[in-house]
């Protein structure tokens, strides 16, 4: 299996790491493993999501994120594993417009549109809900609604969409630092009636457990181990 390449840069330090158990109807069917690194130019997120049955697409996601100091993304690598094929995409932010390329058996996609400063960036990794956290800011009660560059199968390729977070309540839960005061946030894509998902997550926006819908009841995604060193 091919691999994204190393990333080349500057002195990088370690921010946080964790480690998501991920789950399909109550059964857990795979986990993620993630790192968030602070470099000169911004920071670096890169992690490896493996799921197997009975989720419904069994497949392994290595991804790397690149972000400025603001946590502002500029560049997303997806490398796709699933049925013995590859897809991989390289997505990267260019004065105002994001830019895709996708290789997939021998061929090659482009994609190009605009990234205004309003818009956000969704991929199938809880890390890009903490990038959208760490800039905007939700008392109860408060929602978010912004255009969104949405990123995911068949071809990891860009679907441009509306999204809605409301933040929904704040109480203290256990996690594995132990008790920690969190708030739970609603996400809904307004334009397609989806049900949507929920989750909580603490003061740095980092994920503690999502559910497959608006209410914290089927999980999804729980964090299982979870460092942070600044």
């Amino acid at each position: 299996m091919t691999t994204i390449e190393p990333h080349v840069g500057g002195i990088r330090q370690r921010v946080g790491t964790g480690r998501y158990a991920i789950y399909f109807q109550g059964r857990e069917c795979g986990e993620e493993r993630w790192t968030i690194e602070r470099a000169p130019e911004g920071y670096v997120i890169a992690g490896t999501q493996e799921t197997i049955a009975p989720h419904p697409f069994p497949s392994r996601q290595d991804y790397r994120v690149t972000l400025t100091l603001e946590w502002r993304p500029t560049g997303l690598e997806i490398l796709w594993s699933v049925g013995g094929r590859e897809v991989r995409a390289t997505h990267r932010a260019e004065s105002g417009t994001w830019r895709v390329r996708i290789e997939y058996a021998g061929h090659v996609k482009e994609q190009e549109g605009d990234f205004p400063d309003s818009c956000e960036v969704d991929y199938g990794t809880h890390l890009f809900s903490t990038i959208l956290l760490a800039r905007r800011d939700f008392a109860v009660g408060g929602e978010h609604e912004f255009p969104a560059l949405r990123v995911g199968p068949p071809y990891m390729a860009v679907q441009p969409e509306r999204m809605l977070y409301k933040c929904v309540e704040a109480r203290t839960i256990e996690t594995p630092r132990g008790a920690t005061l969190a708030k739970r946030y609603r996400v809904t894509v307004p334009g397609r009636g989806e049900a949507g998902y929920s989750f909580w997550a603490d003061e740095r926006g980092v994920v503690l457990e999502s559910f497959e819908a608006l209410e914290a009841t089927d999980t999804w995604m729980k964090l299982v181990e979870y460092e942070w060193e600044r």
